[in-house]
């Protein structure tokens, strides 16, 4: 049977030390943390009441000055609407899948965004600079290549001509 553990700190780094003592010390799920005010902050464990039990007693006796461990809990069968009204406040599983794939999706776009205007709109840029350069360099080198037939065609015209002339003389 699950049950519910609650460490409430002075500060958020005791918060995290006791949290971190907490999972180490025992097979428990920190199943949410809440920022109360003032600087409290409650951590939430969950698991077998014994592991609950033996993790926020560690978690509590860790944190480095006892002044900053304002109390804790351990509740062996919580009621289900104590867990849900604590996820719904602040928590890793509110509503995983859809949390998950909306931070997913919303990451998704904003990285597309930034490549699109960071990486792709530059490459795209330069792509159709060097298509036109391309295009350029065709036309050059096509005008380059007639030239080149017309003058190879005058140059094996003429000689066509001075081979015949130079017959004419041999007859």
């Amino acid at each position: 049977m699950n049950s519910l553990g609650v460490i409430e700190t002075r500060g958020l780094t005791a918060a995290i030390q006791a949290a971190d003592a907490a999972c180490k010390a025992a097979n428990v799920e920190i199943i949410g943390y809440r920022k109360v005010g003032s600087g409290l902050v409650s951590i939430c464990f969950q698991g077998e009441i014994s592991a609950v039990r033996t993790a926020v007693d560690h978690g509590v006796d860790v944190v480095s000055q006892k002044e900053l461990v304002i109390g804790s809990l351990v509740i062996a069968r919580p009621e289900p609407s104590v867990i849900t009204k604590l996820l719904s406040v602040k928590s890793k599983k509110k509503a995983p899948a859809v949390a998950e794939k909306t931070q997913e999706a919303a990451l998704e776009k904003v990285v597309e965004t930034v490549v699109e205007t960071i990486v792709e709109a530059p490459v795209k840029n330069e792509i159709e600079s060097l298509g036109v350069t391309k295009a350029v360099a065709d036309l050059q080198a096509q005008n380059i290549a007639s030239e080149t037939k017309a003058a190879t065609d005058k140059a094996q015209s003429s000689k066509k001509e001075i081979k015949s002339e130079s017959r004419k003389g041999k007859k």
